[in-house]
């Protein structure tokens, strides 16, 4: 089994990236500390953390299983040879701009019927927007929402909201996973060769 170290994994998945989500700008970051590796993925709107994830799971070296306390192993193939990558995880971020979560919250106080009942306050901190207060107008919401239920409403729905399809990658494509170590709770169990 060949190794393929963070510092190579990291170049792998800005290579999916790039090929799967044009024109979207990723940071990707690796670091290495004592047990282990992880790579940090930092991007502004763009695609969903979901669509991001998909492309590239199979990237990660590791998974967790916090049921035992227990880190694992996955299998890859890259190129027809089985791979360990050095990333243990692959965490991914994704700030919002101040005019996608605007939007975002407009869209929301509409399809609930807000419009005229909730002020919604939107901050930047570190140039990435969050929702900093929502306060029920005089003419207050009679739905029994709270201010953090609307937070909770708007967040959920930035989620789902995606500006760009996913696109096929060669990288994606040349990756697949042949499953893990199957020590961990409901884990899969490394295939046969």
């Amino acid at each position: 089994m060949k190794y393929i170290s963070v510092v190579d994994t990291a170049k792998l998945v800005r290579a999916a990236l790039k090929e799967s989500f044009a024109g979207v700008k990723f940071s990707v970051k690796s670091s290495s500390y004592a047990g282990g590796a992880s790579i940090s993925i930092y991007y502004f709107d763009g695609p969903t953390s979901d669509q991001v994830k998909k492309v590239i799971s199979n990237f990660e070296g590791s998974y967790f299983d916090g049921m035992q306390d227990y880190k694992g192993q996955n299998y890859a193939n890259l190129n027809g040879e089985e791979v360990k990558f050095g990333a243990d995880f692959i965490f991914v971020n994704r700030k919002l701009s101040s005019s996608f979560l605007t939007g975002v919250s407009v869209d929301v106080c509409n399809e609930y019927g807000f419009d005229n009942a909730v002020s919604i306050f939107v901050s930047s901190y570190d140039n990435a927007a969050y929702i900093n207060d929502v306060l029920f107008n005089a003419d207050s919401c009679k739905r029994g929402y709270t201010p953090s239920d609307i937070k909770r409403i708007i967040q959920c729905k930035t989620d789902e909201v995606s500006l760009c399809p996913t696109q096929p990658s060669k990288t994606v494509a040349s990756v697949y996973s042949m499953g893990d170590d199957g020590y961990g709770q409901g884990c899969v169990g490394k295939l046969a060769a």
